[in-house]
């Protein structure tokens, strides 16, 4: 089982234990506002290869101006480090990789898995049929054409977060390895993020497009609620909620390799 860790901000490579892993996850899948600067991505890269770790670099949804910076970094990652990984978790990114920079490896993200994420499927999963669990611990590789199309443009490993209710696919028979991140699962995001203006009084609860400040690398929310059997995390304009046991048959499934998130990833 391979070991990745995952972390967005390059302060944080001193944190790393060089000997328990052998991948560096670097980038950010939730806000194109937060997409490293050049510098910073050069840097993680040299951390990377001075270590002999491979290297994973992770981009989000965008906009049109948003894909303008994400063609700025996959210039640089694949002049220097062809073969890398990127991980795209918008169809237009994928595109511009498999238009552009076919030395890069696609790695479809878990923003585009379909995953089933509401927690509150925990209290209601023992009442059910089995053929309401199959589904509930599905994703988008159940679909033929789907998998066909990934299989088409070369994309063989997806991403997969931690639900509680596990996941009930053979991914390696159907021709895919698959990462699992641990301990943040995420929810659900958006673009209108829920941090902005927070520490604005009067302003707490409106919710619009207003200037980033980056609020979001400055305060966590934790959400509890009857409904919910666990807590939900809300950082930025994105919700997560934390799993940190892995099931006993996940290498069995195609899973075949840990990202560890240092923090949670915002």
């Amino acid at each position: 089982m391979e070991q990745a860790v995952y972390i967005t901000r390059i302060e944080d490579l001193t944190r790393i234990n060089i000997n328990s892993y052998s991948r560096l996850y670097f980038g950010h899948e939730f806000c194109e506002r937060l997409l490293p600067s050049l510098e910073k991505l050069e840097e993680a890269l040299k951390f990377a290869l001075k270590n002999n770790f491979h290297f994973t670099f992770l981009t989000p949804y965008v906009t049109n101006e948003g894909i303008k910076k994400v063609n700025i970094l996959l210039d640089f990652l694949a002049r220097e480090a062809p073969q890398s990984e990127v991980v795209f978790n918008d169809y237009g990114v994928f595109r511009l990789l498999r238009n552009n920079y076919s030395v890069l490896k696609p790695v479809m993200g878990r923003l585009l898995n379909r995953m089933k994420r509401d927690p509150r499927i925990i209290n209601i999963y023992q009442l059910l049929p089995e053929s309401a669990r199959r589904y509930f611990k599905g994703f988008s590789l159940d679909v033929p054409a789907f998998r066909d199309f990934l299989l088409k443009n070369d994309v063989t490993r997806v991403e997969l977060d931690n639900v509680f209710q596990g996941i009930d696919l053979n991914i390696s028979l159907l021709g895919f390895s698959a990462s699992l991140y641990i301990p943040y699962a995420y929810i659900t995001t958006t673009r209108a993020c829920l941090a902005i203006n927070c520490d604005v009084h009067g302003m707490e609860d409106i919710v619009g497009i207003f200037p980033c400040k980056k609020e979001c690398q400055k305060y966590t929310f934790y959400l509890r609620s009857r409904a919910m059997p666990v807590m939900l995390i809300r950082k930025g304009n994105t919700i997560f909620m934390k799993n940190e046991k892995v099931a006993d048959d996940i290498e069995e499934k195609g899973v075949d390799r840990i990202v560890h998130e240092i923090d949670i990833p915002i």
